[in-house]
């Protein structure tokens, strides 16, 4: 016969009460209350005194294995006695042997080194001087004060950084190092107090009453369990506790089940009497809240049925009316669900933390300052600053970067670099984020703040420490470029964007340079700046293959013509036009890359060095960049996807207006999965799909604000825009001015 919770509830809780009561009262506790209570009492005894022995014991280790390794260990030995010059490296390899020894104490523990003749920490974290560091005022007080070395303090705060909020509470044991003579330094062993809480309850939770920890000055270590005034009055009337003489601290065990005890031999036949009311009259009241607390269950039970009914028969297969089997799954389903998403989202908190910093520098993002900073906060993202500045650090000479380095090296190499500035930007106090969204670039955001001295020139001597230690450790070179400073985090994509363009700049200033606005300003008054933008459209036309690259080569010639250049000059923007040309092939098939390296690099360089008339360096290098684009032409032909690809960008051309545009539409009309196409699209045209779309609905804005009157809002429709904030973010990115203001100045002209 099938039961529902009601009658369940009733039919098992109900023998229950009287048996167990019935018998407790009348039988056996009236005869075993004395002998109860002395059991309990030596139980309690045995216990306190096992609990005691067990933690020394564990203690007393901990210390014999320090002395041990501070006599034994060469790593330790190292720290304190080697000279001050040690690499990165070492001090991980010190770490190393930390995390060896932390891994055979008994506890949850943490350890420090301090090395007092170079004043330094070093911990799991890493090295850090002592005015940094967190524990810096126990150290200090401890080391100074000649605390005896065999002794565990009482709990007490710790955290490891100056800037942590949030303390934990340890005992400590320091030994001074060396063991015997004069000390240098010491190491610290903080054992954590929930760590011996969790011990003492893990030894005594089923076997007798509770039992505390007091320090040697009474204070318990578990201050979120605190004695009763009672009970701590009456501990300290009768000899409750024990003294451990190895620590000095104190062992309490509750005796609240004697004092209950006690009151049972009071029992007579008058209580009897009492009982049996008692029992009668609790049947009745169990049995009416029984009854008032079954209707929300049994709502829940049936909200749980319905659901499982309509999403799935995961539930289904239990019988319909076994409410607690409906809601035991419910729960586990719901618990392991909940296990999922926090998983998810612990490892998605770096990627959403690389897509929102990309999303924020790139401008995608229409947000107000106040909603950057809540977007911000909620990735643990620096938000207290009043002023930005972005900068670009990019690899010179990447394509033998990445012929010298695998892929593992690389990216070990590039991790090697986010830590350094990272610890570089610290060590001068300066917030920074960073992501490489380039193979060969790395976006870093700086957060300065008004009150404090720190401007572009502090910028630039962070970075120009990064590209020292790059060149000392590393053996290759960095260049740098570093944007405007800027007031609105809504703003930070022209910081960005200037870094951008800046270090773009590196072949006219050379390698390992820091390139910034000021640079610029100084050779923009030459006569061979301005026409390094046309090199580089030559190289984007080229990659492009929109047959205009022979028009920008002859325009570069012409411009140059009119000009006094030297040999010099021509190398220069020979050397910029291959930086360019080379960087533009990366987002190509490796087929492109392989062939521009291996047979044009030389090429293009005896252009640059031989040509002596500006008409033999125009004819030598417009016939090589023919050759160049045929033999991309031929590899282009040889694979099948060369004719489909075609056809998309066609169809891209003639449906750019469309709003509902966008990669999902082109897969299903051309039968394709949106990744697959995406990836053969960049390989074929070293561009992003959405990155042509963009370009192509914007060069036809551009053509409809220089030749007719429309008004903005109304161009922004014909190519495709829904919102014009949106227009207007995304011409202003790609032309350096609004709509309006594009419009204006080229009617002024």
């Amino acid at each position: 016969m099938n039961l529902n919770l009601y009658y369940r509830i009733l039919l098992s809780y109900a023998p229950i009460f009287f048996v167990l009561i019935s018998v407790l009262i009348f039988s056996f506790f009236a005869v075993l209350n004395n002998s109860a209570q002395k059991q309990i009492a030596m139980t309690n005894d045995v216990i306190t005194k096992k609990v005691l022995q067990a933690i020394d014991v564990n203690l007393k280790s901990v210390e014999r294995i320090v002395i041990k390794e501070i006599n034994t260990n060469q790593a330790i030995n190292d720290f304190f006695t080697t000279p001050d010059d040690k690499m990165l490296y070492d001090y991980f390899r010190i770490s190393q042997k930390m995390d060896d020894i932390s891994s055979i104490l008994p506890f949850s523990n943490s350890i420090y080194l301090y090395n007092a003749n170079a004043d330094k920490i070093l911990s799991r974290s890493g090295i850090s001087p002592l005015d940094r560091f967190g524990d810096r005022d126990f150290l200090f007080s401890a080391y100074h004060s000649e605390m005896k070395s065999n002794v565990w303090t009482d709990p007490r705060p710790f955290k490891e950084f100056i800037h942590e909020l949030s303390e934990e509470r340890v005992v400590s044991l320091i030994k001074y190092y060396p063991y015997i003579g004069e000390k240098q330094g010491a190491i610290v062993v903080n054992i954590r107090v929930q760590s011996l809480i969790g011990f003492v309850k893990e030894l005594i939770r089923f076997e007798a009453g509770p039992i505390w920890l007091l320090a040697s000055n009474l204070e318990p270590f578990d201050k979120n369990n605190i004695l009763s005034n009672e009970f701590t009055a009456n501990a300290y009337k009768k000899p409750m506790y024990m003294k451990s003489e190895y620590t000095g601290w104190r062992y309490v065990s509750g005796e609240q089940m004697d004092k209950q005890l006690s009151m049972l031999s009071l029992f007579n036949d008058f209580w009897i009497i009492v009982g049996v009311v008692a029992i009668v009259s609790g049947l009745f009241w169990f049995t009416y809240i029984t009854h008032r607390n079954y209707k929300p269950i049994q709502a829940l039970a049936g909200r749980i049925q319905s659901y499982s009914k309509r999403k799935s028969d995961e539930l289904g297969k239990h019988s319909e009316k076994d409410e607690l089997k409906y809601m035991e799954a419910a729960i586990e389903s719901l618990l392991e669900r909940a296990g999922q998403y926090e998983q998810l989202h612990k490892d998605g908190l770096v990627i959403r933390k690389r897509q929102l910093l990309f999303e924020w520098l790139e401008g995608h993002k229409e947000l107000t300052d106040s909603q950057w900073k809540q977007e911000l906060m909620k990735l643990q993202l620096p938000v207290d600053f009043q002023r930005l500045t972005v900068a670009i650090m990019e690899i010179d000479r990447f394509s033998h970067f990445i012929k010298t380095y695998n892929s593992a090296d690389q990216y070990l190499l590039k991790f090697v670099l986010s830590n350094v500035l990272q610890e570089i930007a610290w060590n001068d106090q300066l917030l920074v984020s960073n992501e490489w969204f380039d193979p060969q670039q790395m976006a870093i955001i700086f957060y300065l703040n008004k009150d404090r001295d720190i401007n572009q020139a502090a910028v630039c001597e962070i970075m120009k420490k990064v590209q020292e230690w790059t060149l000392t450790n590393l053996g290759f070179t960095v260049s740098v470029g570093v944007g405007s400073e800027i007031q609105c985090a809504s703003d930070v994509y022209q910081s960005y964007s200037e870094a951008k363009e800046y270090v773009s700049y590196k072949p006219v200033f050379g390698v390992g340079t820091i390139i910034g606005s000021w640079d610029l300003h100084s050779k923009t008054e030459g006569r061979i700046f301005p026409h390094l933008q046309i090199a580089r459209t030559l190289a984007k036309s080229f990659r492009l293959n929109d047959g205009q690259w022979q028009f920008h080569l002859t325009q570069l010639y012409q411009e140059l013509k009119k000009g006094r250049f030297s040999q010099a000059n021509i190398e220069t923007i020979t050397n910029y036009m291959m930086y360019h040309l080379q960087k533009e092939m990366m987002e190509m098939a490796d087929e492109v890359t392989r062939l521009l390296h291996n047979e044009y690099n030389s090429e293009f360089e005896a252009i640059a060095h031989s040509s002596e008339t500006l008409e033999e360096w125009r004819e030598r290098l417009g016939a090589l960049l023919a050759g160049l684009e045929n033999k991309i032409c031929a590899l282009r032909s040889v694979k099948n996807n060369y004719m489909l690809l075609g056809r998309v960008k066609e169809y891209i051309e003639m449906h750019y207006a469309d709003p509902n545009l966008s990669l999902n539409q082109i897969s299903e009309r051309f039968e394709m999965n949106p990744r697959y196409l995406s990836k053969l699209f960049k390989e074929e045209f070293g561009e992003k799909f959405i990155d042509y779309m963009l370009r192509v609905r914007l060069e036809e804005a551009q053509h409809l604000l220089l030749t007719t009157s429309l008004a903005v809002i109304d161009i922004a429709e014909r190519v495709g825009y829904v919102h014009v904030i949106s227009f207007h973010r995304a011409f202003k990115n790609m032309f350096g001015l609004p709509p309006g203001d594009y419009r204006k100045r080229a009617e002024s002209r």
